[in-house]
């Protein structure tokens, strides 16, 4: 594993311990399988997660279409192009953080603007929790404050934070710098290069057509 990446790897491991925990203790209000893949559309991850995972199956760059766009054949509506025909991952192993928390309880602040579209900081931020909808079926409304406790749900700012630091290191790191590069070559597609600039986050789909 190169040096860039292990900072990463830690970071996952420490997500991957703590919703070990979490299943363990939901065990029986979660529905999640293999195979179980209604919520994996295709998303946009931060580049030292896409660098993991090109790492991780050991792809190496190949040319791109003369129209910079991912194959037809290659997405299937907006379903996740990593998916096989019975809905498994094909990347398990190296699945971005969204993947690895979907479908537990998960806590993200509430977002507040103003009239010029300025995100405002309250003093006293607010809170909501997002599960996925197949699971935690039988939880009522009397229940909710005994199921979800602070130390049974996963703060998403907390986790998500941390990433963004993790990757600006990544940036800063030859590997970061060489990959940034052939993003903006287009070496991934003219819709990589553009959501990159955009938002700072490179599409899924862009990588499946250069990995499958």
């Amino acid at each position: 594993m190169p040096a860039s990446l292990l900072p990463y790897r830690r970071f996952i491991q420490e997500v991957d311990a703590l919703c070990a925990r979490l299943e363990t203790l939901h065990r029986t209000h979660l529905s999640c399988r293999k195979g179980c893949s209604a919520c994996c559309t295709d998303i946009s991850v931060l580049a030292v997660e896409a660098f993991s995972i090109l790492r991780g199956v050991g792809s190496s760059l190949v040319d791109i279409p003369e129209d910079g766009e991912v194959p037809e054949d290659r997405l299937n509506s907006n379903a996740c192009v990593f998916l096989d025909q019975e809905g498994a991952c094909k990347i398990y192993p190296y699945r971005p953080l969204i993947c690895r928390t979907h479908g537990l309880p998960l806590l993200y602040p509430i977002l507040e603007y103003d009239e010029g579209g300025k995100e405002q900081v309250p003093e006293e931020p607010q809170w909501q929790l997002f599960y996925c909808d197949l699971n935690f079926q039988g939880v009522t409304d009397e229940d909710m404050e005994k199921v979800f406790t602070p130390e049974t749900v996963l703060n998403m700012e907390e986790w998500n934070q941390r990433l963004v630091l993790i990757n600006e290191g990544f940036r800063g790191s030859a590997d970061g710098s060489s990959f940034f590069k052939a993003i903006y070559q287009g070496r991934f597609g003219e819709s990589a290069r553009k959501e990159l600039f955009q938002t700072g986050r490179i599409p899924l789909s862009s990588l499946g057509w250069v990995i499958l």
